[in-house]
C-alpha cells in the first residue's frame, strides 16, 4: 500500500510540475525504464546501489524525481547485501537505495525500474541515475553501527570485494529524448561494463570505477542482435582470446583500435568474447542500434584493457578477419542479424 500511495502522489506532482490541470492526462505520456549490461570478464557481482531516478526537460530548473522507494526492487537485493549487513535507513525509517547486481542482466535478460509510469510530455535533455558511490558510503551492520563495507562494489571472481565509484554519484545520459502527449516510451539503460568498468592504477587502497562512456540510454524497440559460429581454425585454431568487435562505418577508417577508444575515435561500440559449447564457437552482440556496421574478428580480444584517461590504450587489436558495411535495419521491431565467420 505504501508503494500505490507514493506512485498516486508522485503522479499528482508530476501534472503540477507540467503545468498540468483539468484534464491532466492529456500532457503527460508513459515511460517503462529497464537496465540491463553486457558482461564483463573476471567478476562475479557488479553491485550497484540506486537511492533515485531523475529526469529533466529542456530548460526546466526543477527535475521529476523517483525515490528508491518509488521504483520497482529486484528480487532479495539480488543477492548484493552480505550477510550480516542492513541497507542504511533515511530519516523516515526506509531503507536509502535498493540494490541491483548488474551482471544477472545480459544475454536479453533487464529488470525494469519503472513500467507504464506517468511523465510530463515535452523534450529531456537530461536522465540521471543517482548511484552511492562505494567509495565514501557504507553498509551498516546487524546493530545499525556502520562499518567499511562498500554500499556500491564490484566481487571479483575469487570473492575480494573492491569499493565501485561512481563519479558524481550519478550515471547520467544527455542524449535528447521527446515525450509526446500520450504516447508510451521504452528504454533501456545499457551498462556496457566491458566498456565501462576500469581498475585505475592507484597506490593506495584498489577500488574499480564506472566510466560514464559506457552507459547508453537505447530505445528498445530499435534494438537488434547480430549474432553467428566462427570457424575454429581462426586464429591459428585457437579462439580462447578471441572476440567479436562491432565497429560504426561512418565514423571508422581502420586501423581498427580496442576498447579504451570511444567509437568518434576509432574504438568499438560493442564487443563480445567469442564462446565455445560442445566444439562449436559463436558470438552475440546485444542490443546493437540502427547503423551501418565493421563487424571484426579480433584473436587477442581477452587482453584488451580500459585506462582511466581513456582514448590512450596501446592494445593494438590482432585482426582475423572483417567484415565492413552490415546494415542494421532501423525499422521499428527487434532483429536478429546471422553472421558467421566461415573461411580463414
Amino acid at each position: 500500500m505504501k508503494y500505490l500511495m507514493s506512485s498516486v502522489a508522485l503522479f499528482f506532482l508530476l501534472l503540477t510540475g507540467c503545468g498540468g490541470g483539468g484534464s491532466g492526462m492529456d500532457s503527460t505520456s508513459q515511460m517503462n525504464l529497464s537496465v540491463s549490461d553486457a558482461p564483463v570478464d573476471s567478476a562475479k557481482k557488479v553491485c550497484i546501489a540506486i537511492n533515485s531516478l531523475r529526469l529533466k526537460l529542456n530548460g526546466a530548473t526543477t527535475e521529476s524525481v523517483w525515490s528508491n522507494l518509488n521504483l520497482i526492487p529486484t528480487t532479495n537485493n539480488d543477492g548484493c547485501l552480505p550477510t550480516g549487513y542492513t541497507i542504511p535507513q533515511d530519516s523516515s525509517g526506509n531503507p536509502a537505495f535498493l540494490y541491483l547486481d548488474l551482471l544477472k542482466y545480459h544475454d536479453g535478460a533487464k529488470h525494469a525500474l519503472l513500467t507504464n509510469t506517468a511523465i510530463p510530455s515535452g523534450t529531456y535533455e537530461q536522465l540521471r541515475l543517482m548511484v552511492e558511490d562505494g567509495r565514501t558510503n557504507f553498509l551498516n551492520d546487524l546493530t545499525g553501527a556502520a562499518t567499511t563495507q562498500p554500499t556500491s562494489y564490484v566481487e571479483e571472481s575469487d570473492g575480494t570485494i573492491l569499493p565501485l565509484q561512481v563519479p558524481s554519484g550519478e550515471v547520467k545520459t544527455t542524449t535528447p529524448f521527446t515525450a509526446s502527449i500520450g504516447g508510451v516510451l521504452s528504454f533501456q539503460l545499457e551498462f556496457n561494463l566491458r566498456h565501462a568498468l576500469v581498475l585505475p592504477n592507484t597506490n593506495n587502497t584498489p577500488y574499480y570505477k564506472l566510466k560514464p562512456t559506457g552507459v547508453k540510454l537505447l530505445t528498445v524497440s530499435t534494438l537488434s542482435t547480430i549474432t553467428g559460429n566462427v570457424n575454429s581454425l581462426y586464429c591459428n585454431g585457437d579462439l580462447s582470446a578471441a572476440g567479436v568487435y562491432l565497429y560504426n562505418s561512418d565514423s571508422i577508417t581502420p586501423p581498427y583500435l580496442g576498447i579504451d577508444y570511444d567509437p568518434a575515435n576509432g574504438g568499438p561500440v560493442l564487443t563480445s568474447l567469442i564462446s565455445t559449447t560442445n566444439g562449436v564457437s559463436s558470438y552475440q552482440l546485444n542490443y546493437v542500434e540502427p547503423g551501418t556496421y565493421d563487424v571484426v574478428l579480433v584473436c587477442n580480444a581477452a587482453s584488451d584493457t580500459l585506462t582511466d584517461n581513456g582514448n590512450e590504450s596501446s592494445f593494438v587489436p590482432t585482426v582475423a578477419e572483417a567484415h565492413t558495411g552490415i546494415l542494421v535495419p532501423s525499422s521499428t521491431g527487434s532483429t536478429t542479424l546471422t553472421n558467421n565467420f566461415v573461411t580463414p
